[in-house]
């Protein structure tokens, strides 16, 4: 490096990630071409034709028609490589979730373990078809999915909970669905959904992280999903998010009802805060956290506009000093 180059991550003129990497020489050691795609079903072949692991399409203006173009490359070039697709903040709505949910049923992305979809305009339509397509076998190996920030409504819930009911997602660990216009109606649905078959247990057993922040969920739906975990559904729940909806006093009842018969020992992370229960609500899961429930919980947020200061601190002193059972030793 000349005397006059920086040695600096980002220098004057850098815009972005890739103009650094490309003063330091090193763009062979980033994930993905140097160069933009060409937005066309040619380009996109040509991508697959690399052998991808990482399809890394997000914040490119794709749209229905640039998603549709990308199905129509997979149609004849599969991308049995890909592990992993981002096509976040990219305008997609449901003709685009559509000729995707085409290309899957057809055999696309075989090997596909994560899909991000965050930001996008997907409803209950596309939902629908997407959950159509993987209740029919496709992306087994799936393991996360995030929907965050879609339109996806009651409609689109309860389509991907038929989905889970048929066995799809055996493999997924990480489901996103906040901000996505869920009520209590649709998680009901949805909760009766895949708990409709004989062994409960069976509904996405390695499911570690469950996310519904940012929607419209009530005492109904949470109470209904709180009964789905008590009848063996996401047995392997490690994190679950419930902030900013409308959890009332009646769904901390029921969620103290649920832990007192089955305790989700495996459960670190715990969000509720920014709902409408009041004391009492909180004043019933102080009393649970210091039986015992909730054993591996590290991390809660329990507060809302309707509850006191004073409330809310004596649940995270109760949640602080609670006894807790050792921690595996060290292998």
């Amino acid at each position: 490096m000349s005397d006059s180059d920086s040695d600096d991550l980002f220098a004057e003129g850098d815009s972005s990630i890739m103009d650094a990497a490309a003063r330091f020489g090193v763009l062979d050691m980033l994930d993905g071409p140097a160069k933009a795609v060409e937005q066309t079903a040619a380009g996109f072949a040509e991508l697959l034709a690399t052998a991808p692991e990482l399809v890394a399409l997000g914040n490119s203006n794709l749209g229905d028609e640039g998603l549709a173009r990308l199905s129509t490359a997979l149609a004849t070039a599969p991308g049995a490589s890909v592990t992993a697709l981002d096509v976040e903040d990219n305008g997609i709505g449901d003709e685009g979730a559509a000729a995707l949910a085409e290309a899957l049923k057809g055999g696309a992305l075989p090997n596909l373990t994560t899909l991000a979809m965050t930001n996008n305009n997907v409803g209950g339509a596309g939902m629908a078809t997407i959950s159509s397509a993987l209740a029919g076998g496709a992306l087994v190996q799936l393991s996360s999915c995030d929907f965050n920030g879609n339109q996806l409504g009651d409609a689109g819930l309860v389509a991907l909970g038929g989905a889970i009911a048929k066995g799809a997602f055996a493999q997924l660990s990480r489901l996103y669905l906040n901000k996505t216009g869920v009520t209590d109606a649709g998680l009901v649905d949805f909760s009766a959904a895949i708990t409709s078959g004989e062994d409960s247990s069976l509904v996405m057993p390695k499911l570690y992280e469950l996310w519904l922040s940012n929607n419209s969920i009530g005492d109904a739906g949470a109470s209904a999903l709180f009964a789905a975990f008590e009848k063996g559904a996401m047995d392997n729940l490690g994190d679950l998010r419930l902030q900013y909806n409308q959890l009332g006093d009646g769904a901390c009842s029921s969620l103290v009802g649920v832990l007192g018969a089955y305790p989700l020992s495996n459960v670190w992370y715990l969000g509720l805060n920014d709902n409408a229960f009041s004391d009492a609500g909180l004043a019933a899961l102080e009393v649970a956290l210091g039986n015992g429930v909730l054993p591996r919980l590290e991390f809660l947020t329990a507060s809302s506009p309707q509850s006191s200061v004073a409330m809310q601190q004596q649940v995270q002193d109760t949640f602080t000093h609670r006894e807790r059972p050792p921690k595996p030793p060290r292998k």
